[in-house]
Order: C-alpha cells, then sequence, then structure tokens
C-alpha cells in the first residue's frame, strides 16, 4: 500500500525567514496534506525535519539510518498528528544554502512502503549530492516517486546538488516544480488531488531544450481518468481525442495547476478508446509525465537465468552481462497479451525493442519474458505494449528509470563452528549469494577436498564425510569466484564423542483409571542423565501420579483423559543430548460436538451440517434421519471430515436428523432438527367487496406461508385491528358498514423470511328504504352519478343506488 512521504526544510535561506511551506498558506497546506494522507491507497505520513546542528542539539535519532544532522524525524498515521507537527515547524537559524537534502530523501524512502510519493519541499539545492547514487538504486528498489516543490535553488542550476535533484526526479517519474512561496498553495491543492490508488504511468519524458512536443498514446478502456503534468517555464498543453478533436474546458479537461513560469496540470476522463494525441509546449527545461487510473499494471524483475517467479529476479540489470526481463501483469485478462517492450530514454526516443512471450508458471497471462539483452549504458524507462482481452491497444511505462549496476562479488556464508560426532556422517554446508554464475570450491587448511561447483545462480551446497572422526578437525574454507570477483567464508569443525543413543520405544495405550508404564532405552556404557519431557517442560521424578521408575521408565498411575499425548525422554551427558517420543494413548468413549442445533431452510438451498467426535480410537461418524440410517445419494452425501451436506433441499427433507460416534469404548450421539419455511404468499378473496350501509362487510384473502404468516390489514395507511384469530385466518369483518369505510384495503402477510400483500376494493351504497315483506319492492339501482371515462386495457370503477327487497340480485350490462 502506497504512502505520504514528507521532506521538509526548516532552515531557511533568510534567517528572518520561515521556510517555503511555513511560509505559505499553513492552513491549505495541512489541510491538503492531511486529506492526501487519508485518501484511498495512503497508509501514513513521514515527516522529515532538516535541522543545523549547530543550532539545536542533537537528538537521537528515531531511525538508525537517519543522519545525526537530519531529524528529528516524525512518523504517523494519523492527519492530526501531522497537522500538529507541521504547525510546529520554526525556522531554525538561516543561510544554510545548501542542505542536506538527499539524506533526508534517502530516510524518507527507507521507511516508505513501496510506491509511495515522496514529497520534498525545500528552498535550496543539494548539499550532499555524492550520496545520490545510492538514492537512486534505492528508488528502483522500493519504486517510488519523488516530487521537488521548490522556493529557491541557492542561484545556480547547473551545480551538481541541483542536478541531483533532476535526475532524482527522472529516476523516479516524479518531477521538479520550481515557484514563488506565495504559489504553494497551488500546488499543494495539485497534491491533494494527485494522490490517486492504482495510478499507471503511461508516459515519462525529460527535455534539455525548449521546444513542442506531440505523443501518439493508446487509451484503452480501463484508463478511467488521465492526467498530464508538465514542469517547466511556459507550459502549453492540447489534448486531442481519437477523432481529432481537441478537448477544451467545458468538455471535460480540468486544469489542476497552472503557474505560468513553472508548471501546468490537466486531467480528464476518456470517453473513448484509441490513439489521443498529446501536444506539450516548454520554453526551456521541462519534464512530462502522463499518468491514468487502471487496475492494469505491470512490475518487472531482471534475471541472469530464465526465471518463473518474480521473487527470483533483482531490481535493477546488471552490467556486462545478458540480463532478461520477467514481466508480472496485473489485472490484463484473458485473451489480453503483451506483445514487446521497449526500452525508451528519458527524451523518449526508443534505444532497444524486445518481443515478449507468456512464461509456463501455471498461471494465466500473469508472467511475461523477453529474450536475453546487455542493458544500456545510460539510463531508460521500461514501455510495455500489448492488447486488452478486447483486443485495444494498451500501453504502460516503469514508475522508474534504470541503469545498468555492477554485479558485485559472490557472498559466502558458513556457520563459525560446525559440531561433529565420532563414526556418524557430517555435512559441511555453505551458501551463496550471486548476481552472477559462480565456481565454488571447500578447501581445508588450503588445500582442496573434492571437485570444484560450477553453479548459475544463489544457492547451498554441502560435502559430506561419512564418518567423522577426529582427523577431519580444523579450519574449512567455502570460496565462490565469478566475473565480479571472489567470496570466502571460514568454519571451525570440532568432532566428539556422540551423545546418548535411544532406541524409539512403542506407543502405549490404555483405559481411563489404568496404570501405564512409557519406557525410554539408551544404548551404549557412556554415563547420561535421563529426564522425561512433556509439552517442553521436564517432569519431576515424582509427583502424586507420575513417578520415574529406578529403570528410568515412566510410570502413570490412574490415567486421566488429559494424561494423553506425546512425551520425550532426554539423555544427556557432556557431548551433547537426544531425544526420544513416546505417546499414551487412552481409550476414551465418544462425544459428538454438532455446530448448530437447528436450521431453517427454504426450498431449493443447500444445507452442511458440521459433525465431529473426540474419543480414542477414532470414532466413526454415521448420520441418521427420523431415526433411519440415512441414504446418500447424488443429493445427500457426508463428506470425510463427517459433514451432512443436502443439495436442493425439499420440504420432505425437514426433520431430525442424529449424527452418531462410535468406537471400541463407546457411542455418543447429537441431533439436530431441520424446519422447513416458506416465504409468504398471498392473493385476494374478491379484488372488490360490494356491501350497503349498516350490513357486514366480508374481506377475504388467501394466504400461504411456513411458519404461518400473520396477517395484517390496512385500510389506506392506518392498521385495522383484529380479534386474535383474525390474525392468522386472512378474513377482515366489518360487522356495520358506513360509506366512511370504502375505500382500498391491503391484505399483508408476513413472517420471518418476508412479507406479500393484496388489496381489496370495498364499495359501501345506501340500504333501501321501506318496511320488508311479501309485498316488498324490487330493489333498483338509481342513477349513475357521473360519466365514467375507461381507458383500453385499465380498470374502471362504475358507482350506482341499489333499492329493492332482500336478496335482489344486480348485474351490470
Amino acid at each position: 500500500m502506497e504512502a505520504v512521504e514528507t521532506v521538509v526544510s526548516s532552515t531557511g535561506v533568510e534567517s528572518n525567514s520561515p521556510s517555503g511551506i511555513v511560509e505559505a498558506d499553513l492552513d491549505l497546506s495541512v489541510t491538503a496534506l492531511s486529506r492526501a494522507a487519508g485518501s484511498p491507497g495512503t497508509c501514513g505520513i513521514r515527516l522529515f525535519r532538516k535541522k543545523k546542528v549547530t543550532d539545536v542539539p542533537v537528538p537521537k535519532p528515531i531511525l538508525a539510518s537517519v543522519p545525526t544532522d537530519i531529524g528529528p524525524v516524525t512518523l504517523t498515521e494519523d492527519p492530526a498528528v501531522f497537522r500538529k507537527e507541521l504547525r510546529d515547524l520554526y525556522v531554525q537559524g538561516g543561510g544554510d544554502c545548501p542542505e542536506m537534502s538527499v539524506g533526508a530523501i534517502k530516510a524518507a524512502v527507507e521507511v516508505a512502503n513501496p510506491g509511495s510519493f515522496i514529497y520534498v519541499f525545500s528552498d535550496a539545492r543539494a548539499k550532499d549530492y555524492h550520496g545520490k547514487d545510492e538514492l537512486l538504486r534505492l528508488l528502483q528498489l522500493k519504486q517510488s516517486q519523488v516530487i521537488f516543490v521548490l522556493t529557491g535553488d541557492c542561484g545556480d542550476r547547473t551545480h551538481p546538488g541541483y542536478l541531483a535533484y533532476e535526475e532524482i526526479a527522472s529516476t523516479s517519474s516524479g518531477q521538479v516544480f520550481h515557484l514563488d512561496k506565495q504559489q504553494v498553495s497551488e500546488v499543494l491543492k495539485w497534491v491533494e488531488s494527485a494522490i490517486q490508488a492504482s495510478k499507471v504511468r503511461l508516459l515519462s519524458t525529460d527535455h534539455e531544450e525548449r521546444g513542442e512536443h506531440t505523443w501518439r498514446i493508446p487509451f484503452d478502456p480501463s484508463l478511467k481518468e488521465v492526467t498530464v503534468s508538465l514542469s517547466g517555464p511556459g507550459p502549453e498543453i492540447q489534448v486531442r481525442d481519437p477523432l481529432g478533436r481537441i478537448l477544451q474546458k467545458d468538455e471535460g479537461l480540468n486544469v489542476l495547476l497552472s503557474i505560468p513560469d513553472s508548471a501546468k496540470v490537466v486531467a480528464f476522463k476518456p470517453k473513448h478508446p484509441g490513439l489521443w494525441s498529446i501536444k506539450v509546449y516548454s520554453s526551456g527545461r521541462h519534464s512530462v509525465r502522463i499518468t491514468g487510473i487502471s487496475n492494469i499494471d505491470f512490475r518487472a524483475g531482471f534475471s541472469t537465468q530464465p526465471s518463473l517467479d518474480l521473487n527470483h529476479t533483482i531490481e535493477w540489470p546488471l552490467e556486462g552481462v545478458p540480463i532478461s526481463l520477467v514481466i508480472n501483469s496485473t489485472g490484463l485478462q484473458a485473451p489480453g497479451l503483451l506483445d514487446s517492450v521497449e526500452l525508451s530514454r528519458p527524451s523518449g526516443r526508443p534505444l532497444l525493442t524486445l518481443p515478449t512471450q507468456p512464461l509456463s508458471n501455471g498461471s494465466t497471462h500473469q508472467l511475461w519474458g523477453g529474450p536475453p539483452f546487455h542493458a544500456p549504458k545510460e539510463r531508460f524507462y521500461l514501455k510495455v505494449k500489448g492488447r486488452d482481452h478486447e483486443g485495444n491497444s494498451l500501453l504502460r511505462v516503469s514508475g522508474v528509470s534504470y541503469s545498468g549496476v555492477a554485479p558485485g562479488a559472490p557472498l559466502v556464508s558458513m556457520p563459525p563452528r560446525i559440531h561433529g560426532y565420532q563414526h556418524q556422517p557430517l555435512l559441511v554446508s555453505c551458501s551463496v549469494h550471486s548476481a552472477l554464475p559462480f565456481r565454488l570450491q571447500l578447501l581445508r587448511d588450503g588445500a582442496r577436498l573434492g571437485e570444484e561447483r560450477h553453479f548459475l545462480e544463489s544457492g547451498n551446497s554441502s560435502w559430506e564425510i561419512p564418518r567423522a572422526s577426529k582427523a577431519e578437525e580444523g579450519t574449512y574454507e567455502c570460496t565462490a569466484v565469478s566475473k565480479s570477483g571472489s567470496g570466502r567464508a571460514r568454519a571451525q569443525i570440532v568432532i566428539t564423542d556422540p551423545p546418548p543413543q535411544l532406541v524409539p520405544a512403542p506407543n502405549v495405550t490404555v483405559s481411563l483409571g489404568e496404570t501405564a508404564i512409557l519406557s525410554c532405552r539408551v544404548l551404549g556404557d557412556v554415563p547420561y542423565n535421563l529426564t522425561w519431557v512433556r509439552d517442553w517442560r521436564a517432569l519431576p521424578a515424582s509427583a502424586g501420579r507420575v513417578t520415574q521408575l529406578a529403570n528410568w521408565s515412566l510410570e502413570v498411575r490412574g490415567v486421566v483423559p488429559s494424561d494423553s499425548g506425546r512425551y520425550q525422554c532426554v539423555a544427556s551427558n557432556a557431548n551433547g543430548a537426544t531425544r526420544a517420543s513416546t505417546w499414551l494413548l487412552v481409550r476414551e468413549a465418544p462425544q459428538v460436538s454438532i455446530d448448530t442445533r437447528s436450521q431453517r431452510f427454504s426450498q431449493g438451498v443447500e444445507v452442511k451440517i458440521s459433525c465431529s467426535a473426540s474419543g480414542y480410537p477414532t470414532p466413526h461418524l454415521s448420520w441418521s434421519h427420523e431415526g433411519l440410517a440415512l441414504q446418500e445419494d447424488s443429493r445427500i452425501h457426508v463428506d470425510p471430515q463427517g459433514t451432512l451436506i443436502i443439495q436442493g433441499l425439499a420440504p420432505e427433507d425437514a426433520g431430525n436428523y442424529t449424527c452418531l460416534a462410535a468406537n471400541d469404548v463407546g457411542t455418543d450421539e447429537e441431533t439436530v432438527t431441520l424446519y422447513y419455511t416458506d416465504a409468504p404468499s398471498v392473493s385476494a378473496a374478491k379484488s372488490m367487496v360490494l356491501a350497503a350501509v349498516g350490513e357486514e362487510a366480508v374481506l377475504g384473502c388467501v394466504v400461504s406461508g411456513v411458519p404461518p404468516p400473520r396477517v395484517i390489514w390496512y385500510h389506506g395507511d392506518l392498521e385495522m385491528i383484529l380479534a386474535p384469530e383474525g390474525s392468522g385466518s386472512g378474513t377482515l369483518r366489518i360487522p356495520r358498514a358506513q360509506e366512511r369505510d370504502a375505500g382500498v384495503y391491503t391484505c399483508r402477510a408476513v413472517n420471518e423470511l418476508g412479507d406479500a400483500s393484496a388489496e381489496v376494493q370495498l364499495e359501501v351504497g345506501p340500504r333501501a328504504v321501506g318496511p320488508p315483506g311479501r309485498d316488498e319492492q324490487p330493489r333498483s339501482f338509481g342513477p349513475w352519478s357521473q360519466e365514467v371515462q375507461v381507458s383500453r386495457g385499465r380498470e374502471s370503477l362504475c358507482h350506482s343506488e341499489v333499492s329493492g327487497g332482500q336478496g335482489t340480485d344486480a348485474t351490470l350490462s
């Protein structure tokens, strides 16, 4: 995970003015860097404050690798702590130009995570520029990016102390920004937005003179956002899409930073994949960085021998020997591919193009390799080209530039003392780390032993002495020789009589309450001491139920389950110690454990019930359903660990399942219950119910579900209060319906699996007036209250009054 590192100068050039970062808008700087630290892909802030030794007493460094004239160093993951430390910066003296910048940057890179962003705020060139090469190698290893924000350079940009900044920035794909102290806040705004997770590089170039440059770069669909950063005087940037249209501010071009005499940064979200054109201009020395947000990237390693493992490669190429590339692509889906790698100069001009091919390591479209080549003498970037899974052109550039490193001499290691025993085999081993093939020879007192061995890469080698004796004592030397030099290591071999020899004893099995005797037999007549050990603790000669007998055997009386386990007898004398193990096994009836007592399931799901059992001998596990032995088939089976697996559960699978464990001592069982459940389902018995005023209105819905759902009725948004028996029947009774009771009623069914609902329309009309009887007049409908407009395919309600005798039926035609 990336981190934010800041190196801040607190020794101003002018004795009466603070450094650039402090003189700038402090509130903005604290906010910007604090937010950056909390953004995705960052995990911490480490603030390095440079000081003058003559101004402040030198405290003990927090990190051993931090020079004593740099510090104190603050490491924090808390933006609030960062705020406080930044606010507490104050000027220590003045006139400190140049400064110990390179050492401070090196300290930041050492503690930073790989791929971190290192921001350097200073107003002076580097005093310790002689340490630049070591820092450059560290940057190649960590793949970190260094960005300089300079408010001063001691007045000479041709000095090696200033040129070191440019080389550090170029190597790490960083940049150097020159600005007035009043412009620091603008850069901090850009810093806040620039720190992004999943950032990939698309172009890194540096140019010594003024000029205009145009690049045609393929943007693949995975690029969510692209940023173009130009550092130099008079910066201008123009972006054209694949159709040749110039991207304008109102069309998605976002200007993140614009300082006319120093820098310009723009960002945009490519809407179309294809070849985009980026044109830049600067009136002086300038650098260009183009990055994007994407999950497709790569990491490269170098190897003198073919390798299928990126962990077995080195981070930089070696000078003077053929070396091969190993590229690990991430986020590239099949059938996407990488077809070539271009080695390009910092100016962008190509040096060498190598074809790539997939390496057979069992993983798909991850590791790619190229043919051997000799590293160029000048610095170069790796430009990886290929196609994504949809056939779109793909381009990524390494996060740092590389340069050849002279391979070092082999590093040889041996244990300083090797202890052997009389008449027993003895191995003499040494380990060699070498970037180049090497020859290995073992010597004793300057005389060669055995034949010289040849190795292509780092490794270990051993020589065996079949039967050691006092004659083999002496000084042994392991010497490795490669084209880069030689390395050696020495060891002293000492031969003594062997320690006592033990005969392994058989395991002992007893039942609970019995007595166990554990034996241990020692060979030879050499005096020795014998101790019994359990759980890495020595057992006393006599401790309650456990006693060491006169013949060195161990007696355990009244055995309990906790006595079972491994016991060791240790025989020792002046020449060493040997151990032998024996196991006490206690017969014990099974004890069954099921991970759950009950489970509820719906139709079609899969259920797994784990059953385990302790006991000795190891119990046999079996399952039964409702007292009958479980019959396994394609849907129901028990795995070797005793887990019952039922796929595609059906209602008939509900019930009690029992896990039975049995061994020679006894049996035990536990039962789990499966309950079938079904989500509620509801439908209206009648979608419309008609009732006369004062009569009973009955609304019904048909409800199903397991467990039986609870029924809730609503009139509009108002919940109806039902009698207890009504909550399960699905029937709503309104004894004396009134016109105000008319409307839409909702029947809602609820159980633990969810809920369902249906609607019923209730219409309430006036009753007929007149005495009931034999001569009762037939009921009749009154006139329609209004015209009704009906849309095709839609429901509509027609309202009418009915009068007449009891039992009159009404139909609509």
